[in-house]
């Protein structure tokens, strides 16, 4: 039966569901569906980091508003140069 054939690929694929109920299994699947995705957009936001990084961007770190001579902001030109 397929249905059989794709609760056991889900078994094999969502980690700690190898035992549980189909049920559970499918909620399961949701949340780890979920955490993928956010962990995907992480690795997207750092790759674009690194890409700004390696092409001699200037990153503004603390900060965010007015800068009035404190050191609540710096600025560092991130060239590779």
């Amino acid at each position: 039966m397929a249905l059989g054939r794709k609760v056991r690929e889900l078994r094999r694929l969502v980690p700690g569901a190898a035992a549980m109920p189909a049920e559970r299994l499918l909620l399961r699947t949701a949340d780890y569906i979920v955490r993928l995705r956010a962990k995907v957009e992480l690795l997207r936001a750092v790759s674009e980091l690194i890409a700004v990084t390696n092409h001699g961007g200037t990153i503004i770190v603390g900060g965010g508003g007015h800068h009035d001579g404190d050191d609540d902001a710096h600025t560092s030109n991130l060239s590779s140069s």
